[in-house]
Protein backbone atom coordinates (compact mmCIF):
# COMPACT_ATOMS: atom_id res chain seq x y z
CA UNK A 1 0.00 0.00 0.00
CA UNK A 2 2.72 2.38 0.48
CA UNK A 3 4.02 1.97 -2.90
CA UNK A 4 0.80 3.08 -3.58
CA UNK A 5 0.97 6.34 -1.95
CA UNK A 6 4.47 7.20 -3.08
CA UNK A 7 3.19 6.59 -6.82
CA UNK A 8 0.36 9.24 -6.10
CA UNK A 9 2.67 11.56 -4.60
CA UNK A 10 4.84 11.51 -7.15
CA UNK A 11 2.39 12.19 -9.94
CA UNK A 12 0.76 15.03 -7.51
CA UNK A 13 3.99 17.48 -7.13
CA UNK A 14 5.61 16.82 -9.83
CA UNK A 15 2.55 18.20 -11.73
CA UNK A 16 2.05 15.43 -14.71
CA UNK A 17 -1.31 15.78 -13.86
CA UNK A 18 -1.70 19.15 -15.87
CA UNK A 19 -2.23 18.09 -19.38
CA UNK A 20 -2.10 20.45 -21.69
CA UNK A 21 -5.30 23.09 -22.84
CA UNK A 22 -7.38 20.38 -21.06
CA UNK A 23 -8.05 22.26 -17.33
CA UNK A 24 -11.12 20.48 -16.87
CA UNK A 25 -9.80 16.85 -17.15
CA UNK A 26 -7.40 18.19 -15.08
CA UNK A 27 -9.42 18.72 -12.18
CA UNK A 28 -10.97 15.40 -13.06
CA UNK A 29 -7.36 13.54 -12.54
CA UNK A 30 -6.33 15.64 -9.86
CA UNK A 31 -9.76 14.65 -7.78
CA UNK A 32 -8.91 10.95 -8.98
CA UNK A 33 -5.44 11.23 -8.05
CA UNK A 34 -6.53 12.70 -4.57
CA UNK A 35 -9.55 10.08 -3.99
CA UNK A 36 -6.46 7.28 -3.97
CA UNK A 37 -4.03 9.07 -1.96
CA UNK A 38 -6.77 9.78 0.92
CA UNK A 39 -8.10 6.21 0.77
CA UNK A 40 -4.41 4.38 0.86
CA UNK A 41 -4.25 6.45 4.09
CA UNK A 42 -7.50 5.22 5.06
CA UNK A 43 -6.88 1.75 4.15
CA UNK A 44 -3.41 1.55 6.21
CA UNK A 45 -5.84 2.83 9.42
CA UNK A 46 -8.38 0.29 8.34
CA UNK A 47 -5.94 -2.81 8.82
CA UNK A 48 -3.29 -0.98 11.40
CA UNK A 49 -6.37 -0.91 13.96
CA UNK A 50 -8.80 -3.82 12.73
CA UNK A 51 -9.44 -5.80 15.98
CA UNK A 52 -7.93 -3.78 18.88
CA UNK A 53 -9.81 -3.11 21.67
CA UNK A 54 -11.32 0.33 22.74
CA UNK A 55 -13.82 2.66 21.81
CA UNK A 56 -11.45 4.94 20.62
CA UNK A 57 -10.19 2.23 17.75
CA UNK A 58 -13.77 1.35 17.09
CA UNK A 59 -14.64 4.80 16.29
CA UNK A 60 -11.33 5.20 14.01
CA UNK A 61 -12.31 1.74 12.53
CA UNK A 62 -15.41 2.83 11.77
CA UNK A 63 -14.10 6.27 10.04
CA UNK A 64 -11.21 4.52 7.86
CA UNK A 65 -13.97 1.83 6.13
CA UNK A 66 -16.24 4.49 5.69
CA UNK A 67 -13.72 7.22 3.78
CA UNK A 68 -12.90 4.08 2.01
CA UNK A 69 -17.05 2.93 0.77
CA UNK A 70 -16.87 6.75 -0.21
CA UNK A 71 -13.35 6.10 -2.27
CA UNK A 72 -15.10 3.75 -4.34
CA UNK A 73 -18.08 5.92 -4.78
CA UNK A 74 -15.97 8.76 -6.24
CA UNK A 75 -13.41 6.55 -8.23
CA UNK A 76 -15.73 4.87 -10.56
CA UNK A 77 -17.30 8.52 -11.84
CA UNK A 78 -14.42 10.33 -11.94
CA UNK A 79 -13.00 7.60 -14.15
CA UNK A 80 -16.07 7.78 -16.21
CA UNK A 81 -16.19 11.25 -16.46
CA UNK A 82 -12.31 11.29 -17.59
CA UNK A 83 -13.46 9.33 -20.73
CA UNK A 84 -16.35 10.88 -21.69
CA UNK A 85 -14.40 14.53 -21.36
CA UNK A 86 -10.90 13.44 -23.21
CA UNK A 87 -12.95 11.49 -26.14
CA UNK A 88 -15.84 13.24 -26.32
CA UNK A 89 -15.29 16.31 -24.99
CA UNK A 90 -18.27 16.82 -22.85
CA UNK A 91 -20.62 14.44 -20.23
CA UNK A 92 -23.66 13.80 -21.80
CA UNK A 93 -26.81 14.36 -20.11
CA UNK A 94 -27.49 10.66 -19.76
CA UNK A 95 -24.25 10.22 -18.26
CA UNK A 96 -24.46 12.78 -15.90
CA UNK A 97 -28.26 11.14 -14.56
CA UNK A 98 -26.99 8.23 -14.69
CA UNK A 99 -23.89 8.73 -12.47
CA UNK A 100 -26.20 10.81 -10.03
CA UNK A 101 -28.52 8.32 -9.88
CA UNK A 102 -26.09 5.37 -8.96
CA UNK A 103 -23.57 7.19 -7.10
CA UNK A 104 -26.61 8.86 -4.78
CA UNK A 105 -28.19 5.38 -4.40
CA UNK A 106 -24.67 4.07 -3.37
CA UNK A 107 -24.05 6.90 -0.63
CA UNK A 108 -28.01 6.26 0.47
CA UNK A 109 -26.72 2.83 1.25
CA UNK A 110 -23.81 4.44 3.14
CA UNK A 111 -26.04 6.28 5.40
CA UNK A 112 -28.15 3.60 6.34
CA UNK A 113 -25.27 1.65 7.31
CA UNK A 114 -24.89 3.62 10.70
CA UNK A 115 -27.96 2.61 11.62
CA UNK A 116 -28.28 -1.46 9.44
CA UNK A 117 -25.03 -2.50 8.88
CA UNK A 118 -25.60 -3.96 5.31
CA UNK A 119 -22.67 -3.19 3.39
CA UNK A 120 -20.06 -3.70 6.55
CA UNK A 121 -20.36 -4.06 10.48
CA UNK A 122 -17.37 -4.17 13.01
CA UNK A 123 -18.14 -7.46 15.86
CA UNK A 124 -17.83 -6.64 19.64
CA UNK A 125 -13.78 -7.35 18.81
CA UNK A 126 -13.52 -4.46 16.26
CA UNK A 127 -13.17 -6.72 13.54
CA UNK A 128 -14.44 -5.39 10.33
CA UNK A 129 -16.69 -7.98 8.29
CA UNK A 130 -18.87 -7.32 5.12
CA UNK A 131 -22.22 -6.95 5.42
CA UNK A 132 -25.25 -8.93 3.41
CA UNK A 133 -25.37 -6.06 0.70
CA UNK A 134 -21.51 -5.55 0.06
CA UNK A 135 -21.85 -6.96 -3.06
CA UNK A 136 -23.79 -3.78 -4.22
CA UNK A 137 -20.51 -1.98 -3.37
CA UNK A 138 -18.86 -4.25 -6.08
CA UNK A 139 -22.15 -3.84 -8.45
CA UNK A 140 -22.14 0.02 -8.00
CA UNK A 141 -17.38 -0.29 -9.16
CA UNK A 142 -18.25 -2.94 -12.05
CA UNK A 143 -21.56 -0.82 -13.70
CA UNK A 144 -19.30 3.08 -13.61
CA UNK A 145 -16.39 0.43 -15.08
CA UNK A 146 -18.85 -1.63 -17.84
CA UNK A 147 -20.33 1.95 -18.63
CA UNK A 148 -16.51 3.53 -19.48
CA UNK A 149 -15.11 0.58 -21.52
CA UNK A 150 -18.74 0.45 -23.36
CA UNK A 151 -18.69 3.95 -24.17
CA UNK A 152 -14.76 3.80 -24.87
CA UNK A 153 -15.68 0.99 -27.66
CA UNK A 154 -18.61 2.56 -29.14
CA UNK A 155 -16.47 5.78 -29.70
CA UNK A 156 -13.16 3.73 -31.18
CA UNK A 157 -16.24 1.77 -33.80
CA UNK A 158 -17.93 5.30 -34.21
CA UNK A 159 -14.89 7.57 -35.02
CA UNK A 160 -12.66 4.72 -36.94
CA UNK A 161 -10.31 4.89 -33.66
CA UNK A 162 -8.97 8.07 -34.31
CA UNK A 163 -8.92 9.27 -30.77
CA UNK A 164 -7.31 7.21 -28.39
CA UNK A 165 -7.06 6.88 -24.92
CA UNK A 166 -5.73 4.58 -22.38
CA UNK A 167 -7.92 2.34 -21.07
CA UNK A 168 -6.13 -0.51 -20.72
CA UNK A 169 -3.63 0.98 -19.08
CA UNK A 170 -6.51 1.82 -16.11
CA UNK A 171 -8.26 -1.25 -16.88
CA UNK A 172 -6.11 -4.27 -16.33
CA UNK A 173 -3.65 -3.02 -13.12
CA UNK A 174 -7.67 -2.28 -11.36
CA UNK A 175 -9.45 -6.15 -12.58
CA UNK A 176 -6.38 -7.63 -11.88
CA UNK A 177 -5.84 -6.32 -7.96
CA UNK A 178 -9.83 -6.31 -7.55
CA UNK A 179 -9.44 -9.80 -8.79
CA UNK A 180 -6.73 -10.89 -5.98
CA UNK A 181 -8.60 -9.11 -3.62
CA UNK A 182 -11.91 -10.68 -3.75
CA UNK A 183 -10.34 -14.00 -4.15
CA UNK A 184 -7.83 -13.89 -0.99
CA UNK A 185 -9.97 -11.88 1.29
CA UNK A 186 -7.84 -9.62 4.41
CA UNK A 187 -5.31 -9.05 1.19
CA UNK A 188 -5.49 -5.08 0.21
CA UNK A 189 -4.36 -4.64 -3.52
CA UNK A 190 -7.39 -2.50 -5.06
CA UNK A 191 -6.34 1.03 -4.13
CA UNK A 192 -2.50 -0.59 -5.14
CA UNK A 193 -3.87 -1.14 -9.08
CA UNK A 194 -5.67 2.17 -9.18
CA UNK A 195 -2.82 3.75 -8.16
CA UNK A 196 -1.11 1.91 -10.95
CA UNK A 197 -3.78 2.18 -13.31
CA UNK A 198 -3.84 6.32 -12.87
CA UNK A 199 0.10 6.40 -13.11
CA UNK A 200 0.13 4.54 -16.20
CA UNK A 201 -2.67 6.66 -17.98
CA UNK A 202 -1.50 9.49 -16.45
CA UNK A 203 2.43 8.76 -18.71
CA UNK A 204 -0.06 7.64 -21.58
CA UNK A 205 -1.69 11.26 -21.68
CA UNK A 206 1.43 12.77 -21.06
CA UNK A 207 2.88 10.98 -24.40
CA UNK A 208 -0.12 12.40 -25.83
CA UNK A 209 0.74 15.92 -25.67
CA UNK A 210 3.02 15.28 -28.89
CA UNK A 211 -0.08 15.33 -30.90
CA UNK A 212 -1.32 18.16 -29.30
CA UNK A 213 -1.52 21.82 -30.98
CA UNK A 214 -0.50 23.76 -27.79
CA UNK A 215 -2.41 26.94 -29.21
CA UNK A 216 -5.72 25.22 -29.84
CA UNK A 217 -5.61 21.93 -28.05
CA UNK A 218 -6.87 20.23 -31.09
CA UNK A 219 -4.48 17.10 -32.73
CA UNK A 220 -1.68 19.12 -34.80
CA UNK A 221 -0.21 17.95 -37.89
CA UNK A 222 2.22 14.94 -36.87
CA UNK A 223 -0.86 13.39 -35.77
CA UNK A 224 -2.38 13.17 -39.12
CA UNK A 225 0.60 11.46 -40.17
CA UNK A 226 -0.01 9.02 -36.95
CA UNK A 227 -3.04 7.98 -38.50
CA UNK A 228 -2.43 7.28 -41.86
CA UNK A 229 -1.84 3.52 -41.45
CA UNK A 230 -5.37 3.64 -39.58
CA UNK A 231 -6.93 5.42 -42.58
CA UNK A 232 -5.88 3.31 -44.82
CA UNK A 233 -7.70 0.40 -43.51
CA UNK A 234 -11.27 1.64 -43.62
CA UNK A 235 -13.75 1.49 -46.57
CA UNK A 236 -13.83 5.39 -46.82
CA UNK A 237 -13.92 8.22 -44.85
CA UNK A 238 -14.58 11.97 -45.20
CA UNK A 239 -11.83 14.47 -45.54
CA UNK A 240 -11.84 18.27 -44.88
CA UNK A 241 -9.72 21.47 -45.15
CA UNK A 242 -10.38 24.55 -43.39
CA UNK A 243 -9.11 27.82 -43.90
CA UNK A 244 -10.06 31.05 -41.53
CA UNK A 245 -11.04 34.22 -44.15
CA UNK A 246 -9.46 37.38 -43.56
CA UNK A 247 -6.90 36.42 -40.76
CA UNK A 248 -4.22 37.99 -41.99
CA UNK A 249 -6.42 41.19 -41.92
CA UNK A 250 -7.04 40.20 -37.90
CA UNK A 251 -3.79 40.09 -37.29
CA UNK A 252 -2.61 42.99 -38.90
CA UNK A 253 -5.53 45.73 -37.47
CA UNK A 254 -5.63 43.94 -34.18
CA UNK A 255 -2.56 42.06 -33.81
CA UNK A 256 -1.90 38.75 -33.40
CA UNK A 257 -2.80 38.17 -29.26
CA UNK A 258 -6.24 39.02 -31.11
CA UNK A 259 -5.21 36.59 -34.50
CA UNK A 260 -4.47 33.24 -31.66
CA UNK A 261 -7.85 33.97 -29.84
CA UNK A 262 -9.48 33.77 -33.39
CA UNK A 263 -7.44 30.24 -34.13
CA UNK A 264 -8.59 29.01 -30.57
CA UNK A 265 -12.31 30.31 -30.61
CA UNK A 266 -12.41 28.49 -34.17
CA UNK A 267 -10.83 25.04 -32.60
CA UNK A 268 -13.85 25.12 -30.17
CA UNK A 269 -16.08 25.53 -32.86
CA UNK A 270 -14.83 22.69 -34.61
CA UNK A 271 -14.83 20.55 -31.35
CA UNK A 272 -18.55 21.71 -30.78
CA UNK A 273 -19.63 20.85 -34.69
CA UNK A 274 -18.08 17.53 -34.93
CA UNK A 275 -18.26 15.92 -30.81
CA UNK A 276 -17.20 12.31 -31.05
CA UNK A 277 -18.05 11.89 -35.02
CA UNK A 278 -14.87 13.75 -36.17
CA UNK A 279 -11.19 14.30 -35.52
CA UNK A 280 -10.45 18.22 -36.12
CA UNK A 281 -6.54 18.95 -36.80
CA UNK A 282 -4.68 22.01 -36.76
CA UNK A 283 -2.62 21.24 -40.06
CA UNK A 284 -1.06 24.89 -40.75
CA UNK A 285 -1.66 28.27 -39.07
CA UNK A 286 -5.04 29.32 -39.77
CA UNK A 287 -5.95 25.85 -41.83
CA UNK A 288 -7.64 22.59 -40.18
CA UNK A 289 -8.17 19.50 -41.48
CA UNK A 290 -11.30 17.40 -40.31
CA UNK A 291 -11.52 13.76 -40.63
CA UNK A 292 -15.05 12.09 -40.36
CA UNK A 293 -15.22 7.78 -40.39
CA UNK A 294 -18.45 7.72 -42.12
CA UNK A 295 -19.65 6.45 -45.93
CA UNK A 296 -23.09 7.95 -45.72
CA UNK A 297 -24.19 9.87 -48.32
CA UNK A 298 -23.73 13.52 -47.86
CA UNK A 299 -22.15 13.36 -44.54
CA UNK A 300 -19.72 15.94 -45.35
CA UNK A 301 -22.18 18.87 -46.75
CA UNK A 302 -24.04 17.93 -43.01
CA UNK A 303 -20.78 18.76 -41.32
CA UNK A 304 -20.14 21.89 -43.78
CA UNK A 305 -23.62 23.24 -42.64
CA UNK A 306 -23.26 22.82 -38.88
CA UNK A 307 -20.04 24.29 -38.99
CA UNK A 308 -20.91 27.33 -40.77
CA UNK A 309 -24.20 27.50 -38.44
CA UNK A 310 -21.79 27.62 -35.57
CA UNK A 311 -19.43 30.36 -36.82
CA UNK A 312 -22.43 32.53 -37.90
CA UNK A 313 -23.56 31.51 -34.09
CA UNK A 314 -20.56 32.87 -32.88
CA UNK A 315 -19.94 35.88 -34.21
CA UNK A 316 -23.89 36.72 -33.16
CA UNK A 317 -22.77 36.51 -29.27
CA UNK A 318 -18.86 37.01 -29.44
CA UNK A 319 -18.38 41.17 -28.62
CA UNK A 320 -15.70 40.93 -30.70
CA UNK A 321 -14.38 43.67 -33.76
CA UNK A 322 -13.89 41.03 -35.75
CA UNK A 323 -15.70 38.24 -37.22
CA UNK A 324 -15.39 34.83 -38.47
CA UNK A 325 -15.64 33.29 -41.40
CA UNK A 326 -14.41 29.92 -43.16
CA UNK A 327 -13.94 28.41 -46.47
CA UNK A 328 -14.07 24.44 -46.47
CA UNK A 329 -13.08 22.15 -49.27
CA UNK A 330 -14.21 18.51 -48.65
CA UNK A 331 -14.80 15.14 -50.36
CA UNK A 332 -15.52 11.58 -49.84
CA UNK A 333 -12.33 9.73 -50.25
CA UNK A 334 -10.43 6.17 -49.61
CA UNK A 335 -7.02 5.38 -49.77
CA UNK A 336 -7.46 2.71 -52.31
CA UNK A 337 -7.52 5.30 -54.88
CA UNK A 338 -5.54 8.33 -53.59
CA UNK A 339 -2.35 8.95 -51.58
CA UNK A 340 -3.05 11.08 -48.77
CA UNK A 341 -1.36 14.14 -50.69
CA UNK A 342 -3.56 13.71 -53.66
CA UNK A 343 -6.64 13.96 -50.84
CA UNK A 344 -5.00 17.17 -49.40
CA UNK A 345 -4.35 18.87 -52.87
CA UNK A 346 -8.13 18.30 -53.59
CA UNK A 347 -9.32 19.71 -50.72
CA UNK A 348 -6.87 22.46 -50.72
CA UNK A 349 -8.20 23.63 -54.15
CA UNK A 350 -11.79 22.80 -53.70
CA UNK A 351 -11.20 25.08 -50.33
CA UNK A 352 -9.46 28.14 -52.43
CA UNK A 353 -12.79 27.56 -55.22
CA UNK A 354 -14.93 28.32 -52.09
CA UNK A 355 -12.63 30.90 -50.26
CA UNK A 356 -13.05 32.92 -54.22
CA UNK A 357 -16.19 32.95 -54.21
CA UNK A 358 -16.20 34.21 -50.92
CA UNK A 359 -14.41 37.22 -52.39
CA UNK A 360 -16.09 37.71 -55.13
CA UNK A 361 -19.42 38.07 -53.27
CA UNK A 362 -18.12 41.56 -52.16
CA UNK A 363 -15.14 40.90 -49.44
CA UNK A 364 -12.05 41.97 -49.49
CA UNK A 365 -9.24 39.76 -51.25
CA UNK A 366 -6.50 37.52 -48.84
CA UNK A 367 -3.39 39.73 -49.05
CA UNK A 368 -1.55 36.06 -48.82
CA UNK A 369 -3.14 34.84 -52.36
CA UNK A 370 -2.23 38.30 -54.26
CA UNK A 371 0.36 37.91 -56.72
Amino acid sequence: MRWAFFLMLNVLFSGSWKLQKKRKEDKILLGMIITIFISCIADVVTFTVDGLPGTIFRNVAYASNFVLFLGNLFIGPLWLMMILKHIGGRIPKGQQIFTAVVSGFGFLLLLLNFVYPILFCLDDANRYSRGSLFWINNLIEALFMLDSIAYYLLMRFQNGGLKFFPVMQFFLPVFVCVAVQNAWYGISTIWVGIAVGVTGMNLALQNENIFIDKLTGLFNRYYLDKVVEEMGKRRGFVMMMLDLNDFKLINDTYGHSRGDEALAAMAEILRDSMGTCGTAIRYAGDEFVILVNSDLPGIAERYEKRIRKNVDLYNERSLKKYALSVSIGSGYFNLKDNSVDDILEIIDKRMYDDKRSFYESGHLPDRRRQG
